[in-house]
């Protein structure tokens, strides 16, 4: 079993509107991702919720996912994280840690880094593009009580750095995997895409 963790809590303050339910076409970010998410093979979703949980849930209305909420939420990520892994189901070998800032994270790209965690059993896999690191990341639950840990200044850098030689790194031909939508103008950018 695979789950999702799909990072939803935060205040989008750079942004100046709320990305979660920024619109790309005939949905919000948040459904884009929740979508994509429940269109690969990981077995349940979980939405962490913080900043205007209960509008987070109306967009996502009755789509079989469940929420985390992160009451934390303005202490940044890694709360969230760490929010997230407590949901995670006790049957679960691994978590796709997913940002809501990335709409355009394809099922496929998702399903090459689940078959790359089956085939390499590392610990820890990111996907690149051109050699560069990008997100969606998958988290083996053996690191469950080190993510649990985690110096919230440092987030999950720590827990990476920390198994360098428990990484299998998955090219993609998906640029997507580095975008970043934290302005107005990444937001421009992606509708532009």
């Amino acid at each position: 079993m695979i789950s999702a963790l799909l990072l939803a809590a935060g205040e989008s303050r750079r942004m100046g509107d709320f990305k979660q339910l920024l619109r790309v076409g005939d949905k919000s970010f948040v459904e884009h991702c929740v979508d994509n998410l429940l269109a690969s093979q990981v077995t349940e979703v979980i939405i962490v919720t913080g900043h205007r949980e209960s509008d987070v849930k109306r967009a996502v209305r009755d789509r079989p996912v469940t929420f985390a909420h992160n009451s934390e939420y303005k202490s940044g990520m890694a709360s969230s994280v760490k929010s997230g892994i407590r949901a995670v189901s006790e049957n679960s070998k691994a978590c796709v840690l997913a940002l809501v800032d990335q709409p355009r994270i394809a099922p496929g790209v998702i399903n090459r880094i689940i078959e790359t965690y089956e085939k390499a059993q590392t610990l820890i896999v990111i996907p690149t593009y051109h050699g560069e690191n990008g997100h969606p990341i998958l988290l083996d639950m053996k690191l469950k009580d080190e993510i649990l840990k985690m110096d919230p200044s440092e987030g999950l850098r720590q827990v990476v750095h920390a198994h360098q030689n428990e990484i299998a790194r998955v090219e993609v031909s998906d640029q997507a995997v580095l975008e970043d939508c934290d302005s107005p103008e990444d937001y421009q950018r992606i509708l532009r895409l």
